[in-house]
């Protein structure tokens, strides 16, 4: 009868050890899947916009003037960047740092960008808080060198792999001068 009893508690404690392990498992996996939902968040605004430019935003920023310029500037950033932004703010907020404010500089003094590598790290996974440093290589159409500096920067994301800020901690943009 003690013999019934310790393998009973034996294969209970065992059944549930591995019902935990499972449960862990299930937790840990689901928040890898919404990690990687947000890295692919950040990375596609980084990519559209430190890659480029495309022949679009070159004709709209060399070819074009006042009112009609705005109008294509403003379907350009948002076709790029407004469905991966939380709300409005945050993508008014982002396209009037960042966007094609850009590229002004770069195609005026005829520099191609483009993004090499991007590491990120998660720096508070209750508020969806990530760093991120890309390498990002330009190189003056019609030259055969290029260069490559380091971007970094913070995205901090909701719950639906949207983002509610993002900012760069560089100043890159004086080597297109």
């Amino acid at each position: 009868m003690k013999m019934k009893r310790t393998k009973y508690k034996f294969f209970t404690l065992t059944l549930f050890t591995i019902f935990i392990l499972i449960l862990s498992g299930c937790n840990e996996s689901t928040g890898m899947k919404t990690s990687d939902e947000n890295i692919k968040t950040i990375e596609a605004v980084l990519r559209n916009n430190l890659t480029g430019p495309d022949d679009e935003l070159k004709e709209i920023i060399n070819d074009m003037e006042g009112e009609e310029k705005l109008k294509a500037l403003n379907n350009y950033d948002e076709k790029l960047y407004k469905d991966y932004f939380a709300n409005n703010t945050s993508y008014q907020e982002y396209i009037s740092s960042y966007g094609t404010v850009l590229w002004v500089q770069p195609i005026n003094n005829n520099y191609k960008l483009e993004v090499k590598n991007i590491e990120f790290e998660m720096i508070n996974d209750k508020e969806n808080i990530y760093n991120f440093t890309l390498e990002l290589q330009y190189q003056k159409e019609n030259s055969e060198s290029s260069e490559v500096v380091k971007v970094e920067g913070q995205a901090n994301l909701n719950d639906d792999h949207k983002i509610e800020s993002i900012s760069y901690k560089t100043d890159v943009w004086e080597n297109f001068s």
